[in-house]
């Protein structure tokens, strides 16, 4: 999440707005990428996701519908669901979740455990793996994830970034052992909390990214009930499509990013910029 802070402490009467009840930040707005937000609602929006972009058939989507009645995240141990859900995932593991048209790589970084609520385990313990993992092919996007690894770690690197030796252990991109005392699986909650206040927030999807499917993105942003200002409209980059775009009450705006991935500004720069340009600078997109 990008935060912009005000530079001036009293900005507006906007001093010590808080996102829960602490720790009291003061905000001006926030921007959310490809964001996971609530763990049943993100989750339910897979399965659409893929049977709308032709990833699984009619008829194992209308199965997993019946099924699961509809949803597969409370479900998902039931007998008849829970067939329906392997054969999904066998389709969706022959893809790459982050972005569906790239090439499906080895993940060059400690790979998460699997869980049943299709999360990152707060368990695992990135020492557990040997690092490097296997080595992506040359075409492959994770093989600039695999040149990261060997550059953080280098000493010299470390040494242009002024990284007194001995403070950082081993560099590792996508640290799944971190030791969080607890997860916060919904955090919908805050959106109702700070959008009303008049903070201005950009919630993007790259079209293209499985992992956290634009689907649930929009699903949560309706469970907020906030009025719609300007409707479905193209946005555009060079004269081209860039994406597809709503504004909500509360100076809430949607966007999603044609072509992007998981996330979106890796996959599509020149687009997220002109996007990201055009919000921070108060207009539209």
């Amino acid at each position: 999440m990008a935060i912009r802070r005000s530079s001036n402490s009293q900005n507006n009467g906007k001093s010590g707005k808080e996102a829960g009840h602490e720790p009291i930040l003061n905000l001006k707005g926030y921007l959310l990428g490809n964001p996971w937000t609530d763990n049943k609602i993100d989750k339910n929006a897979v399965v659409p996701y893929l049977h709308g972009m032709g990833i699984i058939s009619d008829e194992l989507y209308e199965s997993a519908k019946k099924n699961c009645d509809n949803d597969y995240y409370s479900n998902a141990g039931h007998s008849l669901c829970s067939k329906d859900l392997e054969k999904i995932n066998e389709f969706l593991s022959e893809i790459d979740k982050a972005a569906i048209l790239e090439p499906n790589c080895p993940f060059a970084a400690p790979k998460p455990m699997e869980t049943g609520e299709h999360r990152r385990s707060l368990e695992v313990n990135s020492s557990r793996f040997i690092l490097p993992q296997p080595q992506p092919t040359f075409g492959c996007r994770e093989y600039s994830y695999l040149l990261c690894y060997y550059f953080a770690n280098n000493d010299s690197a470390r040494k242009a970034l002024h990284i007194r030796k001995g403070t950082v252990g081993e560099w590792v991109r996508c640290n799944f052992g971190l030791p969080y005392i607890r997860e916060i699986t919904s955090s919908i909650k805050y959106h109702l909390n700070l959008n009303p206040k008049g903070y201005r927030a950009l919630v993007y999807s790259g079209d293209h990214d499985s992992s956290v499917p634009f689907l649930g993105t929009q699903a949560w942003i309706r469970s907020l009930n906030f009025s719609i200002i300007d409707e479905w409209r193209s946005w555009w980059v060079d004269g081209q499509v860039a994406g597809y775009t709503r504004t909500y009450a509360n100076n809430l705006t949607f966007a999603t990013v044609k072509g992007g991935g998981h996330t979106a500004p890796e996959y599509k720069p020149k687009e997220c910029f002109a996007m990201f340009y055009r919000w921070v600078s108060n207009k539209p997109l």
